[in-house]
């Protein structure tokens, strides 16, 4: 009897379940084009985008997610292997290094893919939009050269390595 009463406390428990998982989270890339963020970033606003600009920025960026999505796999793939290898006993360290070739290798591939649809996007601004991108671009940048962050009472605390301000 001590038992009965348990399980079906659990029973009803479990079988509320879905019921709290009514919002559940899914990653999705965003059917716009990325228009949603653009406009809540500020970015739209800032360089008045006209709607074919918008359409052809969104379907740049796209065509580069989707033609790198396999290179940021195995790069990811590459990356867990490493971690494996330098976790085993012995190492083997020449293939660490040829490991280590493979992520360079990959690294460089996406990095070269992504300058090239920055300067694609870039044919797609007119010169002021550019300047405008560029001055957004500096004082993004900015902001993040700026370590350190704000304690409970607001006050700052550096960036932990006991240097304050900008980093060099």
């Amino acid at each position: 009897m001590k038992l009965v009463r348990p399980m079906i406390i659990t029973g009803l428990l479990l079988s509320a379940l879905p019921a709290f998982a009514q919002t559940t989270v899914t990653a999705e890339l965003p059917k716009d084009g990325g228009k949603a963020c653009a406009a809540k970033c500020g970015f739209d606003s800032a360089l008045k985008l006209t709607p074919e600009q918008k359409e052809k920025l969104g379907s740049l960026r796209d065509s580069f997610k989707l033609s790198t999505a396999d290179k940021k796999a195995q790069l990811d793939v590459a990356h867990d292997q490493m971690r494996r290898l330098l976790e085993q006993p012995t190492i083997d360290k020449q293939a660490a290094l040829s490991l280590q070739n493979k992520i360079n290798g990959l690294k460089d591939e996406l990095s070269t893919a992504r300058l090239n649809m920055m300067l694609a996007s870039a044919d797609i601004f007119t010169p002021d939009q550019r300047a405008a991108f560029a001055r957004m671009r500096g004082m993004h940048h900015s902001r993040h050269q700026w370590g350190g962050h704000r304690g409970p009472g607001g006050e700052f605390h550096g960036r932990g390595d006991g240097k304050q301000g900008k980093v060099g």
